[in-house]
């Protein structure tokens, strides 16, 4: 089993450190973080491996009768469905990045889906995603955001462009689709955390989206 170590002047220990949400010492975290790591060459080529793997092995699905409260969001908890939403696929990805000794962390934004389902529209009485989740990994001492939301058969079935990442760039949603119609608008940031700030998503949810979820 190969093993890498990382160097890193910008990234601190809360970025390696197990969390509630993050709990990458989870056996089932850490056996998938090996698996992947057996299959790598290098630490660029284990980030993308990593990255690949919760894009298209774990499916984009809001289904919030899958959350009926914190232990729901754990990274481990993720991986066991198989499925989730941006923040708890972004949360899995940040797990598997931290099992393997790469520093990582969560970042929040409001965004515009003008492709949004009219269905999902009317459950949440806006095409606005208010604390969109995304991952940030850090490699050869930058930080890269890592948008693993969406499949790839997702993707080419609707015409979204792929979020693909190569370990040396940013892998976030387009302004455009495929054809050229409006796609993803950022609106606001929300920074950067170490675990997921549980209490604020809850209380933005609720202030958004009311009684929908």
């Amino acid at each position: 089993m190969r093993q890498f170590l990382f160097f890193c002047v910008m990234a601190t220990s809360d970025n390696l450190t197990p969390t509630f949400f993050i709990d990458s010492n989870s056996d089932t975290i850490h056996q998938m973080a090996m698996d992947l790591q057996s299959q790598s060459l290098d630490e660029v080529d284990l980030s993308v491996s990593i990255f690949n793997f919760v894009r298209d092995e774990i499916k984009y699905k809001i289904n919030m009768s899958h959350y009926a409260g914190p232990d729901d969001f754990k990274a481990s908890a993720t991986l066991q469905r198989k499925e989730g939403f941006c923040i708890p696929k972004s949360i899995l990805l940040v797990a598997l990045y931290r099992a393997c000794n790469i520093p990582s962390r969560l970042h929040f934004a409001d965004i515009i889906n003008h492709q949004s389902p009219d269905y999902l529209v009317k459950l949440m009485g806006t095409n606005v995603f208010y604390f969109h989740g995304y991952a940030e990994v850090f490699l050869q001492n930058q930080w890269f955001k890592l948008t693993p939301s969406f499949e790839t058969d997702l993707c080419q079935k609707h015409d979204f462009p792929v979020c693909t990442f190569t370990g040396l760039n940013d892998a976030t949603f387009s302004s455009k689709d495929v054809q050229g119609r409006p796609f993803i608008d950022y609106l606001q940031d929300r920074g950067a955390y170490s675990d997921l700030p549980f209490s604020d998503m809850v209380s933005t949810f609720q202030e958004f989206y009311g009684g929908h979820f």
